[in-house]
């Protein structure tokens, strides 16, 4: 097993990751991305939030050759099994994390 890692990710830099990734430039749907909370994007399973943390964790790049996954569906259902805790707040998202050296495949390739 690794050490424990964390990422904090703040409201401020993943809406700003939201503007360019989603390229808004109509203010209607920009205003629509400020109204949205963490709370709401965790609980709801957001794919874009699920994405991000992916990406800043660099998990998928840190598996071995043989684990490495098509899709961020069965990305994370393998990140999902190294966290250790999640503290979501309105403005901030914090995730424990401890990498690990084998991971157990979903059944059937459902991903729970």
């Amino acid at each position: 097993m690794s050490e424990l890692k964390e990422i904090i990710i703040t409201e401020e830099e993943y809406r700003r990751h939201l503007k360019e990734r989603l390229r808004l430039t109509n203010p209607a749907v920009a205003e629509e991305v400020e109204r949205v909370g963490f709370p709401f994007l965790f609980a709801s399973g957001s794919e874009l939030l699920r994405s991000y943390i992916l990406h800043e964790t660099e998990f998928i790049s840190s598996l071995p050759d043989g684990l490495k996954v098509p899709d961020r569906g069965y990305a994370w259902y393998m990140f999902s099994q190294s966290v250790r805790e999640i503290h979501v707040e309105s403005s901030r998202i914090v995730v424990k994390y401890e990498p690990m050296d084998d991971y157990k495949l979903p059944f059937k390739r459902f991903y729970i």
